[in-house]
């Protein structure tokens, strides 16, 4: 088991972020210097083949000159400069298409500096002419091909001469730019500046790796003794940069955990409270039932009558309860679907004005289609409220006033009422629950309300002025 630990803890060390900057810059120093010896090997090894190829072109040359064949043709497919040369040294044909070989060149050529790459052409203009070259000393019918690196070892050039029945020479050429080339003969040179950097690299690494991974693991001791203790401290991590702001985020998350934590306490207590008088009721009526006395006439309906108010107290103040639980939680069980807020609204403000209660309020509807996305019957409870709330405090003979309007990809429900407004220093407390100044309130109306709203990612709008009654508008996203 001892032995499995060790070896789990040596693989998190060698994932740690202090060992992969080591790693990424190690490779950083000695990758050039790998690419150096590779290409450089490889260009080498290139030279048989560039002879090879370029022999079984002028091979294939002969047959076609001889057959009147395609040499235009054939020298475009092999990618090389052809000519034929009089025995008078005039040249009678040059094809040149050895450019197609540099399907690289516009990537390769900056490379290569101020001077640019080497240019085959103007190189060849600098040799003997093409009848006195090495190639161009054979046997008629002999194919003679060489590789030779020139040009400051920038240039590896292959050239192949066949002489003709007539005497002519036919010379075919392929020039191939060796860009690290000059770096591989000073290779031995590069090696030691590389150890030398690679010290140094390795240095910074660690240091790197320090400065990123240590504040990371304080940051992650700090998360973890609070998760440990159950705290909601802030940590601390004095730092301006992205670690800071980790730590910013880290705050910012604890708060949040914090204030739902003193929510949650709230609503308990709330709970607990409200509770508490029916159960004290219910308590009563059963040391009553236990005591000796029979329970008859009016002794009776008053003990009914008394249990029947505090169950039903109670079952109202769950299910309300309940209700702003499942709003505050943004709704998570209920599918969203699209209906017509306008009908919605006017469907609620007919059955409040229709409600005996209110014979003496004036209301009023305006309004036009507006479709929105939510669960139909939580955005109903809402409106309900705002519009009680509203009747309760417009007066025996008031007004309220409803209007549904779309704007701002939002429906929008605005009641008002006539009432005396919201003292300023009721306003913080408004959505607070259990802050009712309404006679029988439960104090849940209004926060169920904005719950609700924010659930479907809308809110409420208030607006008050002292003695000019209050307006809240119940805004949501539109379908």
């Amino acid at each position: 088991m001892a032995g499995t630990l060790t070896g789990r803890s040596s693989f998190r060390r060698l994932r740690s972020l202090r060992y992969r900057a080591l790693v990424v810059v190690v490779l950083v120093v000695i990758l050039p210097l790998g690419w150096v010896w590779t290409a450089g090997r490889l260009e080498l090894g290139s030279l048989t083949v560039q002879r090879t190829a370029l022999e079984g072109a002028a091979t294939e040359a002969v047959g076609a000159w001889s057959s009147g064949g395609d040499l235009e043709g054939l020298a475009r497919r092999h990618a090389v400069r052809l000519r034929v040369v009089a025995p008078d040294g005039t040249v009678t044909t040059d094809l040149d298409h050895s450019a197609l070989g540099r399907m690289l060149q516009p990537v390769t050529d900056p490379f290569y500096g101020p001077e640019g790459p080497p240019d085959l052409r103007a190189f060849d203009a600098t040799l003997p002419a093409v009848r006195d070259r090495p190639e161009s000393a054979g046997r008629e019918g002999e194919v003679r091909a060489d590789c030779q690196v020139m040009d400051a070892q920038r240039l590896l050039l292959c050239a192949a001469g066949v002489r003709l029945a007539d005497g002519s020479i036919l010379h075919v050429e392929r020039g191939s730019p060796r860009l690290v080339r000059s770096l591989y003969d000073q290779r031995f040179q590069l090696s030691g500046i590389t150890l030398g950097v690679l010290g140094f690299g390795g240095l910074l690494a660690l240091w790197i790796g320090y400065r990123m991974v240590r504040p990371i693991e304080d940051l992650r001791d700090q998360v973890v003794a609070r998760i440990r203790d159950v705290s909601t401290e802030p940590v601390v991590l004095e730092r301006a940069d992205e670690l800071g702001e980790l730590a910013d985020a880290f705050n910012e998350l604890l708060s949040a955990v914090r204030t739902r934590d003193e929510a949650n306490a709230a609503f308990a207590a709330d709970l607990a409270h409200e509770l508490k008088n029916p159960v004290a009721a219910v308590k009563a009526a059963v040391e009553m039932l236990a005591a000796e006395r029979p329970v008859e006439g009016d002794r009776k309906e008053r003990l009914v009558r008394v249990l029947g108010d505090a169950t039903g107290r109670m079952e109202v103040v769950i299910q309300q309860f309940l209700e702003l639980a499942r709003a505050e939680a943004g709704l998570p069980d209920r599918e969203r679907e699209r209906f017509d807020l306008c009908a919605t609204a006017r469907h609620l403000t007919d059955a409040v004005a229709n409600d005996p209660r209110n014979a003496g309020l004036a209301f009023a509807f305006t309004g036009s289609e507006a479709l929105v996305l939510g669960v139909p019957e939580r955005v109903e409870t809402a409106i309900r409220n705002l519009l009680l709330n509203a009747a309760h405090f417009a007066g025996p003979s008031g007004r309220v006033s409803v209007a549904v309007s779309v704007g701002d990809g939002l429906g929008s429900v605005a009641v008002e009422d006539s009432g005396p407004g919201v003292p300023p220093e009721d306003l913080p407390h408004l959505f607070s629950r259990y802050r009712s100044t309404r006679v029988g309130g439960t104090g849940l109306g209004l926060p169920m309300a904005k719950a609700i709203a924010v659930a479907h990612g809308g809110r409420i709008d208030v607006a008050t002025a002292p003695g000019g009654g209050a307006s809240f508008t119940f805004r949501i996203p539109s379908a």
